[in-house]
């Protein structure tokens, strides 16, 4: 732990969020901010907006940039953690192949540290949420894509490439996990189940309104998610499982077939041993976890 604060970044395709984070104990310290970035036309122009944006957000909290360690930044990848280069992210057009950790480290005068916004989510978990002294930790971020990091005593998995568990384009059944495990993959199972096309936040609404076909496309979501969960598992033998992004906020509709599906087909003492959680700390999970980049070694 810092005696310094942290600055974390959560890089969104279209928003921003930027927060001061204690060194000592990843509570969030004062206000953070946050920011439109879908009208920049550049990498450059996004890294200036940022670097502005952080001169703001200390001002705002009364800290100097002296009173901060360094800086972290969640990002959508595939990107290399170790260069800080973003690579042919598909979220962030502006940023693919782009040196985003020289660029801000030029631009604000302090040291940055880049990784994929799962792992850096995962991370914030393991230093201030559910998963809180937890040593062997899965996270699975549920949106637009599905996201999965593994954290082991503090540290994130990265693998040789700086891309490991990023398995969303895993072959499964006729197309691959993000066909299922996404947004676009919850509208198709309520197609194959019911022959209706419609949007995910309208199979939401359903659930919540006692519509019984949505709650059974949730609950089959559900299992297809524990099946794709269920290799890595009997692999890594996590403590704890996390789950989190946007398609968590429906978490009563999904969990009970999530948790069933998962110890009905993994060994008896995981099965036993294992905690499935929901994220505790939301989206804020993802600014925490970035900040914790500045101080934690990777796992290679």
């Amino acid at each position: 732990m810092n005696n310094k604060n942290l600055i974390g970044i959560d890089l969104g395709g279209t928003k921003v969020r930027i927060g001061i984070v204690s060194g000592k104990d990843r509570s969030i310290v004062g206000e953070t901010i946050r920011f439109d970035s879908f009208d920049c036309k550049t990498g450059n122009e996004l890294v200036k907006r940022i670097a502005n944006q952080i001169k703001i957000l200390l001002d705002k909290n009364n800290h100097k940039k002296s009173d901060i360690e360094g800086v972290g930044i969640g990002s959508p990848g595939p990107l290399n953690p170790f260069t800080g280069i973003i690579l042919e992210t598909l979220n962030i057009k502006i940023l693919r192949n782009y040196p985003l950790k020289n660029k801000l480290e030029e631009a604000i005068g302090l040291t940055v540290f880049v990784d994929n916004d799962a792992s850096c989510f995962g991370l914030g978990e393991q230093k201030a949420g559910k998963a809180k002294g937890k040593k062997h930790v899965i996270v699975v971020t549920l949106g637009t894509g599905y996201g999965l990091a593994y954290i082991l005593n503090g540290a994130i998995l990265h693998g040789a490439t700086g891309t490991a568990t990023e398995i969303g384009r895993n072959v499964y059944r006729d197309g691959i996990y993000e066909d299922y495990i996404s947004g676009r993959g919850l509208k198709s199972i309520h197609y194959k189940l019911h022959g209706e096309q419609i949007e995910p936040i309208k199979i939401s609404e359903g659930a919540f309104s006692g519509d019984e076909k949505c709650k059974k496309t949730f609950e089959e979501f559900g299992k297809h998610l524990a099946f794709t969960l269920v290799p890595i598992i009997n692999l890594l033998d996590p403590e704890i499982l996390i789950v989190g992004g946007s398609i968590s906020a429906n978490w009563k509709f999904f969990s009970k077939s999530l948790d069933k599906t998962i110890r009905e087909n993994i060994f008896e003492q995981p099965s036993k041993n294992i905690i499935i959680e929901k994220s505790e700390l939301g989206e804020l999970a993802t600014l925490i976890g970035a900040a914790s980049l500045v101080d934690m070694e990777s796992i290679y």
